[in-house]
């Protein structure tokens, strides 16, 4: 019985990664209830408190998981994508690449005639507000979610698997959150969904850092829900309140993503090849492949 829990390096990669789930949602579970206890009620709809409390206690949980299993492992943070060597450069550059990403696929859609501009949506002081509130927001779940799907666990499940059944099986299981545990989603959602998530299992790969895929992410959702007002499923199919510009989507669901957003445009598939081949062009090397190694 001990092979099954135990290998050479001591207790294998699977359990690992499954006490490290326990305790981050343990983590989580509290803290919600704790501040639930002070007063705290999760409001109606997506708004930018939400997002910033759900993300800030999320990310909070998942990085003290894997504080307690590192200082088990003797690994540190930084072991797992968060080591502040070239960080903020590449947290940059993740922010300029999901930017253009954005634009990109909404560019094609209005150049079919699915999309209309008609001007901001916000004015002055109201549109700096909700431009900033909405950032820290999304900065919050790009942290959030990059960290959980991409930081611990794909370091771990890679030394017992190998990095890209890993990244595989991760991204599924990015994939597979959105698309069942969201209403009104299609299978494009869920396939584009799992396909940015091994395309940010890549920027780990070959920038040994997590804070490219954070700077994309966080960009990303950001640029869709809040600058172009895309409606979402997870809102109902509806743009969050406070976005930045007005557009009307207008046309068929393969082309506008219907109330899914771009993520469900066919056109996505388009915008993943390019990222997929334009990353491997400018990061062609894996800078840290010793982490990938598979445990005997």
């Amino acid at each position: 019985m001990k092979s099954i829990f135990v290998g050479r390096d001591g207790v294998r990669a699977g359990w690992r990664f499954a006490l490290f789930l326990f305790l981050a949602v343990v983590l989580v579970k509290s803290m919600f209830w704790a501040v639930s206890r002070i007063g705290y009620q999760e409001p109606e709809g997506w708004t930018p408190v939400g997002f910033i409390v759900e993300g800030a206690i999320t990310s909070l949980g998942a990085l003290v998981a894997a504080a307690v299993m590192g200082r088990w492992e003797r690994r540190r943070l930084s072991d797992f994508g968060l080591a502040p060597r070239r960080g903020l450069a590449l947290f940059a550059e993740g922010v300029a690449w999901g930017l253009a990403g954005s634009v990109v696929i909404v560019v094609l859609i209005f150049a079919l005639g699915g999309v209309q501009f008609h001007g901001l949506a916000l004015h002055g002081k109201e549109l700096a507000v909700s431009a900033l509130v909405w950032w820290i927001a999304m900065m919050l779940l790009g942290l959030s979610e990059e960290f959980l799907y991409r930081g611990y666990s794909l370091v771990t499940l890679a030394q017992g698997m190998g990095f890209w059944p890993a990244a595989v099986l991760l991204s599924a299981i990015f994939g597979g959150v959105h698309f069942f545990l969201k209403p009104m989603e299609t299978w494009i959602d869920g396939v584009s969904v799992g396909l940015y998530g091994l395309f940010w299992c890549l920027t780990f790969r070959r920038t040994g850092s997590l804070w490219f895929a954070i700077g994309f992410h966080a960009m990303s959702d950001y640029a869709d829900m809040v600058i172009f007002a895309e409606p979402n499923s997870g809102n109902k199919g509806m743009p969050v309140s406070g976005h930045l510009l007005d557009l009307t989507f207008t046309g068929p669901s393969w082309l506008t993503g219907g109330p899914c957003g771009t993520e469900a445009s066919a056109l996505v598939f388009l915008i993943l090849a390019g990222l997929f081949l334009l990353f491997l062009r400018r990061f062609p090397k894996s800078s840290t492949p010793f982490r990938w190694q598979v445990s005997r």
